[in-house]
């Protein structure tokens, strides 16, 4: 996703640019702050226009790229990430590339995280959610991108 402008929705949540039409129509922001703690709402593992890539790791890839793209409108990056839960379809037949994958944005120390198998996910199309919290000790609430 892009890491566009952000629009404000109440004082605690985060609604980026790209994921303002998705808030529209569900409610469901793609974060919300509490206190210093932030909780990312899953992101899939769509292109910036929408689409999902037919290979699994490329979803996998995406879905951390569009997580990099919430954290950052919060004013977060992945390095004040301290728990996942990611949410597969094929869960084991991610595991030769998920840890790989993943090491292209997570630094040490690394988050918690608890991967899970199920049987679907809200966009037919994907493979994986991912879901996250992260800690940003000193946040100024309403700071700038902040949404909060």
């Amino acid at each position: 996703m892009p890491s566009g402008g952000m629009e404000r929705i109440g004082q605690d949540a985060v609604v980026p640019s790209d994921w303002t039409n998705f808030y529209q129509e569900t409610c469901i922001p793609a974060a919300v702050w509490a206190g210093d703690t932030l909780r990312v709402s899953s992101h899939a593992g769509e292109s910036p226009d929408d689409v999902f890539p037919e290979d699994p790791e490329e979803q996998v890839r995406g879905a951390f790229r569009n997580i990099a793209s919430t954290l950052g409108a919060a004013g977060a990056s992945w390095s004040d990430v301290v728990e996942i839960n990611s949410y597969h379809v094929g869960l084991r037949g991610h595991a030769d590339f998920l840890l790989r994958v993943a090491g292209e944005f997570l630094e040490p120390p690394y988050p918690a995280w608890t991967p899970v198998g199920v049987t679907e996910l809200w966009p037919p199309e994907a493979v994986i959610e991912i879901r996250c919290v992260a800690v940003v000790p000193n946040r100024i609430p309403n700071g700038p991108d902040q949404g909060g």
